[in-house]
């Protein structure tokens, strides 16, 4: 009896762990803020938020790039992660989810293991972007591949390395 009740409460314990851990995990991931059109106006106060917008493709450069932005006014561009599943089109709706960033080629050469220059060739210096962590189209399709969707902003603190044990 006592080998039943004492595996019982084991059980229990590991199970209570468990999803005490999943909870953790769940509160450490980044919730998107939603935001507007009007509120992208001024973009450089979002910087390094996750944000999720609707937004009108206007221009398309490449599958990896696409520009959003009030008919007129400003153009943001968008960076899918490379490969792209797909390439968004000039007029489509998207729902895109990303970190607003300023864009520097040899710091994203450094934050994101995907980035090569050569695929983003339009995208200049010093340009505000919103680097995507899912674009999903009218239709459904999501274009950011699911290898490359991180929910950690590229200036998070690194994890510490675990300490060596001395043999």
């Amino acid at each position: 009896m006592r080998y039943v009740l004492s595996t019982f409460i084991f059980l229990l314990m590991a199970t209570l762990t468990a999803f005490d851990v999943i909870a953790q995990e769940k509160a450490l991931a980044p919730t998107p803020r939603a935001v507007t059109m009007p509120q992208l106006k001024n973009i450089e106060k979002l910087d390094g938020q996750l944000v999720q917008v609707v937004a009108l493709v206007r221009h398309t450069h490449t599958a990896q790039v696409f520009t959003f932005g009030d008919k007129g006014g400003a153009e943001i561009h968008a960076i899918v992660p490379n490969p792209a599943t797909d390439a968004a089109n000039v007029g489509d709706n998207v729902e895109l989810t990303g970190f607003v960033r300023r864009f520097s080629a040899d710091a994203f050469e450094r934050d994101y293991k995907w980035f090569r220059r050569s695929d983003y060739p339009d995208v200049h210096g010093g340009d505000w972007v919103i680097v995507a962590t899912s674009v999903r189209t009218s239709e459904g399709t999501e274009l950011v591949p699911p290898m490359t969707i991180s929910t950690t902003p590229p200036n998070a603190a690194p994890a510490k390395p675990a300490k060596e044990v001395n043999k």
